[in-house]
């Protein structure tokens, strides 16, 4: 089994609920990890926070890059249920290197 922490961001200017939107996000993040054995062991999940916002000035987000340094960290993976709610422009790009630096932690999303 692997153990994944769920990285997700919802915002509340366009009236998004953040208990739907973490919810659908987190359907979305166990159906793409359980099929191959893995479990959500830790959530880091940022609400009201613009994804023009780097991810290192979310709190949650911020909270999640400083658990990598870690090397007793609760889980081995990253899943973000969508993408579009962590990511803006080049985030993922830069976001990335910091996930390769810390191997053997892996980063699963859903296209």
């Amino acid at each position: 089994m692997t153990s994944f922490a769920f990285w997700g961001r919802v915002s509340t200017e366009d009236r998004q609920d953040p208990e739907a939107s973490r919810a659908w996000q987190m359907r979305r993040a166990r159906m793409l990890i359980e099929p191959r054995g893995g479990e959500i062991v830790a959530e880091y999940f940022d609400v009201d926070k613009s994804r023009s916002i780097p991810p290192q000035r979310r709190p949650e987000a911020s909270a999640l890059l400083a658990e990598l340094r870690n090397p007793r960290r609760a889980f081995e993976a990253v899943v973000v249920g969508e993408p579009q709610r962590a990511f803006y422009g080049n985030q993922f790009g830069n976001t990335f290197e910091l996930f390769n630096h810390f191997e053997p932690l892996r980063l699963s999303w859903r296209p």
